[in-house]
């Protein structure tokens, strides 16, 4: 046993004196300015040539082509509705519960272009790798929370309609219906923004809140697959579902 140990210890010695060491002897400063005129480097290009070409196939594939440039405004554009609708339509497949969706207009990042849409455009519209998220209210608190878009003159939401006077919000009805104080209501919108991202510090009231493992950028592509797979063009038009008084 004693023979053994010393073989294992001996092997363990060689092995480590075998091992090479590398030390700096010196090192060089140079700037290296980085600018059109800069040469490529042959051996970097070809190196990621072959990912770029994949990526590009993917990102430049045409998910839906639209009727006009989509973009976004206050209090209601056509771009706030597509993304809310997105979210509503794409969460409901999903079995997800909610009674209304709404997300932060400074989320929409980039408008839609008329024609062919291609994939990448739908992330740069969303870059980020939020997921969908809900937070439930009590009718008292969602009377605020209307208060809380009408304030900031209107923000995208799909499933409820209201007015904004002065600042308030007036005449709200989700799923076409008042809003019942003794009720709670739950809202579909995103982990940002549960977690105050935004201003929200109004979600600090909610009564329950629940992040779904269901991107919001892979919502808009389920939407967008369904206009696809039936041959449909993209027209979201503004519907009044935010009025001005």
């Amino acid at each position: 046993m004693k023979f053994k140990f010393l073989i294992v210890a001996l092997a363990a010695l060689l092995l480590q004196a075998c091992g090479v060491h590398y030390q700096v002897k010196n090192t060089q400063k140079q700037i290296y300015l980085v600018s059109a005129d800069f040469p490529a480097d042959a051996a970097l290009s070809n190196f990621y040539k072959p990912y770029k070409q994949q990526l590009d196939s993917i990102m430049n594939d045409v998910v839906v082509v639209s009727t006009k440039e989509i973009q976004k405004g206050k209090p209601e554009a056509p771009l706030n509705n597509f993304f809310a609708d997105a979210m509503y339509h794409s969460a409901k497949a999903k079995n997800i519960q909610f009674d209304f969706t709404y997300t932060n207009y400074g989320g929409l990042r980039t408008s839609l272009p008329k024609g062919n849409v291609p994939r990448y455009k739908i992330f740069e519209l969303m870059p980020f790798e939020n997921a969908f998220a809900t937070a439930t209210f009590s009718g008292q608190h969602i009377v605020e929370f209307f208060n809380f878009i009408a304030n900031s003159g209107g923000e995208p939401i799909s499933g409820a309609t209201f007015t904004i006077d002065n600042g308030k919000a007036i005449d709200v009805k989700i799923n076409g219906e008042p809003i019942n104080l003794e009720k709670s209501y739950t809202i579909l919108t995103s982990d940002y923004m549960i977690n105050g991202g935004d201003g929200g510090e109004i979600f600090t009231k909610a009564i329950s809140k629940k992040v779904y493992e269901y991107k919001l950028r892979d919502g808009l592509l389920d939407y967008l697959s369904t206009f696809k797979n039936k041959n449909q063009i993209l027209n979201p038009v503004n519907d009044g579902r935010i009025k001005l008084k």
